[in-house]
């Protein structure tokens, strides 16, 4: 979280999701396409009524990254590439 920057959650709700939330999402995406014949998971999105959520796997981990519903697409289109350099 930046400084100066408004959550939309408590911290014990950001803490819950972050021990969970990436895994059980990006694995159920997974499962839907058990043959791979859409290729690998690059990225779920989640969309709320104030924001959307863009999880990725990253290294030996998950990035989530949140941002207003209203800039999603752009944003997430933006750096989308940039989150397969990490």
């Amino acid at each position: 979280m930046h400084p100066g920057v408004e959550s939309l959650t408590h911290d014990a709700e950001d803490r819950a999701f972050t021990e969970t939330g990436p895994l059980f999402m990006t694995g159920l995406a997974e499962r839907l396409t058990p043959e791979g014949k859409a290729g690998e998971l690059d990225c779920v999105v989640a969309c709320f009524e104030k924001d959307c959520v863009l999880m990725a796997k990253v290294q030996d981990g998950y990035l989530a990254l949140s941002v207003d519903t209203a800039d999603a697409l752009l944003v997430f289109n933006e750096i989308r590439s940039k989150i397969h350099e990490l």
